[in-house]
């Protein structure tokens, strides 16, 4: 038996944060992010960042960027910039609560992580 427990941990299926963790439901997701201002840190560059989900639909990051953002059928946070370095953009991605915040997932791996607070 121990050696099956060594053979999954070693596949990764019994990972920190595995699919069962993403937050599914859209409505608690969309209810979780309208209206409000997630800052955090972009794990690849290390450097702070700030989003707005803005009730409308719209996003706003700290560069400057706009977008629009909704959540999809499987409860991921979706988006897409209109303007800015990463204007044409879209990507759907996963959510965790993490330690008291956010861990925004793509791919299965963690890609920023922040703390959402009102407007």
């Amino acid at each position: 038996m121990r050696a099956v427990f060594v053979w999954f941990v070693l596949l990764g299926w019994l990972s920190p944060v595995h699919g069962a963790d993403y937050l599914r439901d859209q409505s608690e997701v969309h209810s979780l992010l309208e209206g409000q201002v997630l800052q955090g840190i972009y794990l690849r560059t290390g450097s702070a960042y700030t989003l707005e989900f803005a009730e409308d639909g719209t996003l706003h990051n700290s560069s400057g960027a706009k977008g629009r953002w909704w959540v999809n059928e499987r409860g991921q946070y979706c988006r897409e910039w209109l303007s800015g370095r990463l204007k044409g953009n879209q990507a759907c991605l996963d959510l965790v609560f993490e330690d008291g915040g956010i861990a925004i997932h793509s791919g299965g791996k963690k890609v920023a992580e922040g703390r959402l607070t009102g407007n």
